[in-house]
């Protein structure tokens, strides 16, 4: 074979080479296909183990056991406050498990009660309160770390799946949170949510 051949078929090989190369470069790959969820936000750590979640904005603060929540804040168009959807991941066997907290403004610095009666509108369902309501209808009253609270079963106030929500009243602004389930991964909320929720609500503390 003279040295021109040779040259010829060593530059074909080569070619051939780099370009399978690139084909296989340009495949899709089944390892990227996956898409990790964002990591939540940096915690604070505190002295028994717990971490520390605040929005300094929302003026408000939970603590929870370190590794339990995996927290994801979203803020939509329009709105003043961030919207925390919590997946509570160290609940096995059960499907999706959580808890969904948002922050709605309360400019007249109305009572809880009040608010609830005459100027609630749900932040998914856009319910209007329902005529001859009265405070007791409402729900459990109580505090939390000072706060007015109100622990509702009433279905114009949910809008979690759940099977209640918590509002709080923190001057000019009306704290909601509730445990959830995925409907897509879960039939209903566990017992170890709802558990967890209350240990997670008690360390709430608030700031104007």
């Amino acid at each position: 074979m003279s040295i021109n051949k040779k040259v010829l078929t060593l530059g074909t090989l080569i070619g051939i080479v780099l370009l399978l190369g690139i084909l296989w470069k340009t495949q899709p790959s089944n390892a990227q296909s996956f898409q990790h969820p964002k990591p939540s936000p940096t915690p604070e750590i505190l002295e028994n183990g717990w971490y520390r979640f605040t929005d300094a904005e929302a003026g408000y603060s939970f603590d929870y056991p370190a590794g339990s929540l995996s927290i994801s804040p979203s803020k939509n168009q329009g709105e003043k406050y961030n919207t925390l959807l919590i997946q509570f991941v160290e609940i096995e066997g059960k499907g999706y498990q959580g808890m969904i907290l948002y922050v709605m403004p309360n400019p007249k610095k109305l009572s809880i009660d009040d608010f609830l009666l005459k100027e609630f509108g749900g932040k998914w369902s856009k319910k209007t309160p329902r005529p001859g309501l009265s405070t007791v209808d409402l729900g459990e009253h109580f505090t939390i770390n000072g706060n007015p609270a109100i622990k509702t079963t009433l279905s114009d106030y949910i809008e979690t799946g759940g099977p209640f929500s918590v509002f709080i009243q923190n001057g000019h602004r009306i704290i909601s949170a509730g445990p959830m389930y995925g409907v897509m991964k879960s039939s209903e909320v566990a017992p170890e949510t709802i558990e967890l929720f209350m240990r997670i609500l008690q360390t709430f503390r608030f700031y104007q």
